[in-house]
């Protein structure tokens, strides 16, 4: 599951404090997205059984982030900039779930079938975060992200930063509308022909995916325009209820044509209505450590969570014959074992090396303009 998003957001005076919550409820949406991938791994009964639908909403938190920070660069040309700065924001967290995944894959029992040029082009695939579409590469596989699961979703993510850098320039606010409602009437079918919007996992519906991703996306887009930073201010404890709202959806149990009916209001209702009310509130600098911290740790863990459970089940089975442990304290060290891991990783590798690959960036352009080339 920007993430993940896998987002990239300017912060600065005012957009800050408002921006702060936003990045506060993609934490615990990925953290979220990790108790469900624990339960999964690790047995016992599902705590957040629709926590698939945080995707659903970091496509949608992330088309609000990335027209924020980038809608005026684009329309001003500035096409270049905008996808080298996307890519030194989501490729060093790429790089190491795909590491990760791929020191899980070569000493499982599944790579024993598989030949050096296969286990090298599922490695590199991943490291570029490029969809695997051929199925049972080894039993059971049906992902298009084999290598590091929840980056799936990265890729739509990368697919549609990409369009919109193409497109924002001439993205006028009635096309912006006008490719949301194709985009939703579209997504609607998907959603009650898989009597759900848990699609584009698979090989076998990747093409549904790519408007899975459009829709929220563009719709950020279009909340950012129109409703971004409105002046007015929710009461100090609206950030743990907006949480809760998230959390609520991810919950709530549902069955036969509710759970299509469920998951298309969430997608189409309730988030954005988080998101909005998000945007407004602002917080004291005590709760901004606690929400910015969220904010950081959301991306690492997201991108490495799946295969640092992958390692630690193996422990689970090593240890099983002699240690009794139920699973959910399994699960909630596992969890807690990829916060500690994303932040050590977020501080001693993301963050520095993102500055540095930015600052090379910055200079290079700075030397471009003072030479008139």
């Amino acid at each position: 599951m920007n993430n993940a998003s896998h987002l990239d957001i300017s912060h600065a005076g005012a957009a800050q404090k408002h921006f702060l919550v936003l990045d506060a409820l993609r934490g615990v949406a990925a953290i979220a997205v990790a108790i469900y991938h624990a339960c999964v791994v690790f047995g016992g009964s599902e705590l957040l059984p629709k926590a698939f639908l945080a995707v659903d909403f970091f496509f949608l938190l992330s088309g609000i982030v990335v027209a924020h920070a980038y809608e005026r660069r684009l329309k001003q040309g500035q096409i270049r900039e905008y996808f080298e700065r996307r890519l030194i924001r989501l490729y060093p967290m790429i790089v190491v779930g795909a590491l990760l995944g791929m020191s899980v894959l070569v000493t499982s029992p599944a790579a024993r079938g598989l030949s050096a040029s296969t286990l090298a082009y599922m490695g590199v695939f991943a490291a570029l975060c490029l969809p695997i579409v051929r199925a049972n590469l080894f039993p059971g596989s049906h992902s298009i992200a084999p290598v590091n699961g929840p980056s799936w979703s990265l890729f739509f993510e990368i697919f549609v930063n990409v369009v919109y850098g193409f497109v924002a320039k001439g993205l006028t606010t009635t096309r912006l509308v006008a490719i949301s409602f194709i985009a939703l009437v579209v997504e609607t079918v998907g959603i009650f022909k898989f009597n759900g919007v848990n699609f584009g996992v698979y090989v076998e519906d990747i093409g549904w995916g790519f408007v899975r991703v459009i829709f929220p996306f563009f719709t950020g887009v279009l909340i950012n325009r129109t409703l971004t930073l409105r002046v007015f201010s929710l009461s100090a404890i609206a950030p743990m209820l907006l949480a809760i709202a998230l959390l609520a959806t991810f919950y709530v149990p549902t069955s036969g044509i509710w759970t299509a009916v469920t998951e298309l209001v969430a997608i189409v209702i309730i988030y954005p209505s988080v998101i909005i009310l998000a945007m407004r509130v602002t917080v004291s600098a005590r709760q901004g450590r606690v929400l910015s911290w969220l904010g950081a740790v959301s991306y690492p863990v997201y991108a490495i969570h799946s295969p640092l459970f992958q390692w630690l089940a193996r422990l689970q089975r090593v240890t099983a014959s002699r240690f009794h442990v139920s699973p959910y304290w399994w699960i909630a060290g596992s969890v807690a074992f990829s916060l500690v891991c994303a932040w050590s990783i977020y501080k001693i590798y993301d963050l520095p090396l993102r500055a540095a690959l930015t600052d090379t960036m910055r200079r290079r352009y700075r030397s471009v303009v003072s030479t008139g080339n």
